[in-house]
């Protein structure tokens, strides 16, 4: 499995725009990618320009495939226009019983 945290913080006025799409979006991968097991995108109570992705993909063909999908291809544009600087992506791999989470097979 593969999972990944992405921080997007939008530029001033286009968080509500950015809602929209990323809801969008989330609706999407839900409905048309079965190895996607979580698609999740939360919104900061605290700070409403700040947008929380958090995903986990079954294996690698699934997280490969995510980005080339029509649906997350037709709004990367216009959710991009949105974003203010760089989003923090931290790409990571669920801890399973017996495994640290960094190399399959990890028992340490």
């Amino acid at each position: 499995m593969i999972g990944v945290i992405m921080h997007v913080r939008t530029k001033a006025g286009k968080a509500e725009t950015f809602a929209a799409l990323a809801a969008q979006l989330q609706r999407d991968v839900l409905a048309n990618e079965p190895d996607t097991l979580i698609f999740s995108v939360m919104r900061a109570a605290d700070d409403p320009e700040l947008f929380v992705f958090t995903e986990l993909f079954a294996n690698e063909a699934a997280w490969a495939a995510h980005p080339d999908m029509p649906y997350h291809k037709a709004m990367s544009a216009a959710g991009w226009d949105c974003v203010e600087g760089e989003p923090l992506i931290l790409k990571a791999a669920p801890l399973t019983p017996g495994s640290t989470g960094i190399n399959k097979g990890d028992t340490t």
